[in-house]
């Protein structure tokens, strides 16, 4: 248990429910809540009747149970069901209570709570992300680097469907006549960069690009940690609809990030970036050209070898540019 958890100084009790509410300010009576057993969970009273959707949103893991329909004061219960989980149901609670507080009333109150939960259904459907570590943030970190540029020139929701990196696809970014591969390095280590697959430098028809961002450690005001860069990414989204904030966020979910506080402690500026026209003499491994019996392998590239394939970084992107 962490020192934060809510649950924490609340004590459970055979045969029934005991908990403490939680913002007095909210459109609905919010209360931190243990089971009979002792299982985490959260109470919503005055939710309206008519806001409760009739499929109910069912994320992975946690118990949603509503009062009966005569009860005169309507209720939604979540309860955890696998503690292990409990950092993951304490950030959703707190998702959802923060979005709905807002609301003016009760029944838009109810309808933004739902949306919310069944953003986490999607989300938590597809598994729980391990936390990454300090080259998993610094690589999701450059291409979060490169969606916002792009976004610039493009807006985010096309910048969205271009950023193909969560689809599992061998590159980060597919434009209409380019694809860009982008690499992460730490500032003052060697100039090398890790190409993970014998599919990552290799396209069919479209030029590839590869742009490498540098990342300084910092503790200026300039710099930005992870969570930083994910809330600005987010925040371009809030005057675009639900919709879209979820399928960021299910996107963001799917390259493994999860908003955990650790990822707020290691905070970089970037230092410099690069661009490179991989071409037919570009040094790469290809799958075409490898036996097919090989079925992965890794290298690593000199940037200091590969100044004659150098381009103009603002140019990574100009086919996106509109004309």
């Amino acid at each position: 248990m962490t020192s934060d958890n809510p649950w924490a100084d609340i004590g459970a009790s055979p045969g029934e429910f005991v908990g403490r509410r939680i913002n007095d300010a909210h459109p609905l009576a919010v209360y931190w809540i243990k089971s009979n057993d002792g299982a985490p969970g959260l109470l919503v009273r005055g939710v309206h009747p008519d806001s409760v959707p009739r499929a109910l949103p069912r994320p992975k893991g946690i118990a949603i149970q509503l009062s009966p329909a005569e009860d005169t004061k309507p209720w939604v219960r979540l309860i955890l069901q696998n503690r292990e989980n409990v950092d993951v149901f304490l950030a959703l609670c707190r998702d959802v209570i923060d979005r709905s507080s807002g609301e003016a009333n009760a029944s838009a109150a109810t309808t933004t709570f739902f949306q919310r939960l069944a953003r986490w259904h999607a989300l938590l459907s597809r598994g729980r992300p391990a936390e990454m570590g300090p080259q998993e943030i610094r690589g999701l970190i450059g291409e979060l680097c490169l969606f916002e540029s792009l976004a610039a020139l493009v807006g985010p929701q096309a910048a969205l469907a271009s950023w193909v990196a969560p689809d599992d696809h061998p590159q980060d970014f597919a434009l209409a006549s380019s694809i860009v591969e982008v690499k992460t390095r730490l500032s003052g280590s060697r100039p090398h960069i890790q190409i993970s697959s014998l599919e990552q430098l290799e396209t069919l028809h479209l030029p590839l690009r590869l742009a490498v961002l540098e990342l300084a450690p910092s503790d200026s005001n300039h710099s930005f940690s992870l969570n930083d860069i994910v809330a600005r990414i987010l925040a371009m989204f809030q005057p675009l609809g639900t919709a879209l904030i979820e399928k960021a966020e299910v996107a963001l979910a799917s390259r493994g990030y999860m908003h955990k506080d650790a990822y707020d402690a290691d905070r970089y500026v970037l230092a410099g970036s690069r661009a490179f026209n991989v071409g037919a003499t570009f040094p790469r491994i290809l799958r075409s050209a490898i036996d097919n019996r090989v079925r992965q392998a890794t290298y690593v590239l000199d940037l200091t070898s590969l100044v004659e394939y150098e381009i103009d970084f603002s140019s990574v992107f100009s086919s996106a540019m509109p004309e």
